[in-house]
């Protein structure tokens, strides 16, 4: 006789976890427990009035494309990001798969308290969002705590810190 495993996948790194576990125990991502999420298509009507001065999802707006450049106070670099994808912000650990497309590790993220998988950055409808993903040190935008795994907008000007380590957004329409 042999038993079905229930085992959840991480949807990040793979690993298996035992049901009912809510963090990776590999990576730390947070495990949807309710079965198979899938997204229910809104109807023609709806999906248009949903949306604001004709703007597409993701990075773009009227066949403009948006990118996002994150200053590094601390150390002065700059990266410029589009935000056509979700930008994973926090430090490389090749060793567990951790491959962020802001590496912060070599700016003193670890000694300014940056977590492997800190924060996350996307837009929708032409809007910046920013969402902690549970980090040790905390993401703060211009001072204020974020919830965890609570999306938060930002604009252009905003201050990020992330641990203690303070990055500067601005936001470019090209």
């Amino acid at each position: 006789m042999t038993e079905k495993s229930n085992k959840i996948i991480c949807p990040s790194c793979g690993a298996e976890n035992l049901p009912g576990t809510l963090f990776c125990v590999q990576c730390g991502t947070y495990l949807p427990s309710g079965g198979p999420l899938r997204t229910e298509p809104l109807p023609e009507q709806e999906e248009t009035q949903g949306r604001r001065d004709g703007a597409e999802a993701g990075g773009t707006t009227n066949g403009k494309a948006l990118s996002i450049e994150v200053e590094i106070l601390n150390t002065g670099r700059k990266v410029l990001l589009s935000a056509e994808w979700e930008i994973l912000v926090g430090r490389l650990d090749a060793a567990h798969g951790i491959f962020p497309e802001l590496d912060l590790t070599t700016d003193g993220g670890l000694e300014q308290g940056v977590s492997r998988r800190h924060s996350r950055i996307y837009t929708r409808d032409n809007v910046c969002f920013i969402e902690d993903l549970d980090s040790t040190n905390g993401t703060f935008l211009n001072g204020e705590r974020l919830t965890p795994y609570l999306p938060y907008t930002f604009r252009d000007g905003d201050i990020l810190m992330l641990g203690t380590m303070r990055l500067k957004i601005n936001i470019h329409h090209s």
